[in-house]
């Protein structure tokens, strides 16, 4: 069933992103009372985020305003983070991952083995490269591929990110597994982000430049209350 446009996948990325650095950030300051399955919720968020970003690649009148958008909103990030003694630059990975893509691209305009093509999947490495260095790491770097090759083969693009999704389980077969799967490492709950991407209609839905600018600023200005809220309750 194809029931969400990308404003509403949008809007369901930021609640899972909010409940994820509620808990992070709250979880210790409240004593523990910040549920763990917000931290569930929010391994949905990255996901979401990843997958629109190339429906956006795909569908904005000019690319290049599309990334200097992302980066701009990525260097605000910087400084915020430091402001706030965090690490959260989502920007950044969507930025390079945007770069990547335009990139790539680039080197399919060329014929192979050309200046241009050899340019361009350079550029592809560099960028892939660095974004292993941002928040997103090699999760965000995979999500990007994996969305980007198969974005026309939904099939084989839902088997390729479960896949990739559930081989971090591996790492926590053990004596302790429940523990390990479900209270240290559960990034791989990202897996169930398919659900509403499968569920995606393709349809812009409500966009206005107000709405735009909310979802651009909602992630810098929800950072600063809820770690300057933890800060006062510590």
């Amino acid at each position: 069933m194809k029931l969400f446009s990308s404003f509403t996948l949008k809007f369901m990325a930021i609640i899972f992103m909010a409940m994820d650095h509620i808990y992070t950030y709250l979880g210790g300051a409240l004593n523990g009372g910040v549920p763990i399955w917000f931290g569930y919720l929010g391994k949905l968020a990255a996901p979401i985020f990843f997958y629109l970003i190339i429906e956006g690649f795909y569908h904005t009148k000019s690319r290049v305003k599309y990334m200097q958008r992302i980066f701009g909103m990525g260097f605000l990030m910087v400084g915020v983070d430091l402001f706030l003694g965090i690490h959260n630059n989502i920007f950044l990975s969507l930025g390079l991952g945007v770069a990547m893509m335009f990139s790539i691209e680039y080197a399919k305009a060329h014929e192979k083995a050309s200046k241009g093509f050899i340019f361009g999947v350079s550029a592809a490495v560099l960028f892939g490269g660095l974004s292993i260095f941002t928040e997103a790491s090699i999760y965000g770097l995979v999500m990007i591929l994996i969305f980007y090759f198969l974005r026309e083969k939904k099939g084989l693009m839902s088997i390729a990110y479960i896949v990739y999704s559930l081989f971090g389980v591996f790492s926590t077969i053990g004596p302790s597994f429940m523990e390990a799967a479900f209270l240290w490492d559960y990034q791989w709950m990202m897996v169930f982000g398919i659900i509403p991407i499968l569920m995606y209609n393709g349809k812009l839905g409500l966009s206005n430049k107000c709405v735009k600018n909310m979802f651009y600023w909602f992630y810098p200005v929800h950072l600063i209350v809820i770690v300057g809220l933890s800060k006062v309750l510590y």
